[in-house]
């Protein structure tokens, strides 16, 4: 649909329609449980304790999406993550969650993801889907490639679902890489040629959260052992 057909969309009917449907999902306990984790979650990441990189866990996510806009009425509809700790991937721990969006899923989405309507019509709730994703992620820094998407989509739709305010500290992986490759294009299929990273099929959010791990290990053998202590890497929103 083109761009300005899908915003006069939004406005008449979508917008209107998303606040109603989480208006009458607010008061159910799921959201409370969930507003409570993103609580929890925050107040834990002032604790978080930067010392050198083996001893900080990281989680490392990938997020799939009905479009780019969030503001737009866009939504989340997979969560991958895994974990880095020790400079080692805990493949063992690995989450993986899909999610029940409001709002019908395009067909070129269904394609590029392989989430079918039906798969995605009994997926869990936002709410239920982002406590596990939260709780998952306790006592980590977030990294995302890159996260400038992936951070601003994932708060902006807790905002939408009226949740707490989402600033976690995280890195983005892809500005990492323009650090140790200034001069070559970083994205995640680009690094994961050029690293020799096993490539995994594309556009499933774990797939893609575990080539980014893999990435991200190999990125941390060009920084010395206590960078995190003084990187400018490390952001909130």
């Amino acid at each position: 649909m083109p761009n300005d057909l899908k915003i006069l969309k939004y406005y008449l009917w979508d917008q209107l329609f998303l606040k109603h449907q989480i208006k009458q999902m607010v008061s159910l306990p799921e959201h409370q449980h969930a507003s409570n984790a993103i609580t929890v979650f925050m107040n834990k990441q002032n604790e978080i304790k930067l010392d050198e990189l083996s001893h900080t866990t990281f989680t490392i996510f990938d997020l799939e999406t009905t479009g780019f806009f969030p503001h737009m009425g866009d939504e989340i509809i997979s969560i991958g993550a895994i974990k880095v700790r020790n400079n080692q991937i805990l493949f063992d721990e690995s989450f993986y969650t899909i999610i029940k969006p409001l709002n019908k899923i395009p067909k070129q989405i269904v394609e590029l993801t392989g989430l079918s309507p039906n798969l995605l019509n009994h997926a869990d709730s936002f709410p239920i889907g982002v406590k596990k994703f939260i709780d998952y992620c306790q006592n980590s820094v977030l990294v995302a490639h890159p996260a400038s998407f992936d951070i601003d989509f994932l708060s902006t739709s807790m905002k939408q679902w009226q949740l707490p305010n989402f600033q976690p500290v995280y890195i983005d992986s892809h500005q990492l890489a323009n650090l140790v490759f200034p001069d070559e294009r970083n994205y995640l299929d680009e690094l994961v040629d050029r690293l020799e990273i096993n490539e995994r099929d594309r556009h499933h959010a774990l797939n893609d959260a575990i080539m980014t791990a893999e990435i991200f290990v190999k990125l941390l053998h060009f920084f010395p052992k206590d960078w995190l202590q003084t990187s400018n890497m490390l952001k909130n929103l």
